[in-house]
């Protein structure tokens, strides 16, 4: 009984034939409406935050990056905006899980 199995096929025709397989399904997905594409800029989160809570103890070192992050913070009517440093018209409301705005003190 002869047990040789002459169907081979070669690696790079598997990968070209995955790699076909995804963008057909991406394009007809796309063309189907499947995938949602949001217009609405108002809200779509720009960045996340997170804060660290500095308690006072001796022994406790905190190490933050040395690169700018890009973003100015600014007090605007009692509340804290974030402004891209890159983007001049890109401006958002700093606020919390609760969609509360963050208040913070003018400067004098």
């Amino acid at each position: 009984m002869d047990t040789d199995n002459k169907d081979t096929v070669k690696v790079s025709t598997l990968v070209l034939a995955i790699f076909i397989t995804i963008v057909v399904t991406v394009i007809s997905l796309e063309m189907n409406g499947f995938i949602k594409h949001s217009d609405v800029k108002d809200t779509q989160p720009i960045a996340e935050y997170r804060a660290i809570v500095i308690e006072h103890q001796k022994d406790k070192l905190y190490s933050l990056s040395h690169k700018p992050s890009n973003q100015t913070a600014i007090c605007n009517a009692g509340y804290l905006f974030i402004t891209s440093d890159l983007d001049d018209g890109l401006q958002a409301l700093l606020v919390d899980y609760k969609n509360r705005g963050v208040s913070c003190i003018p400067s004098p």
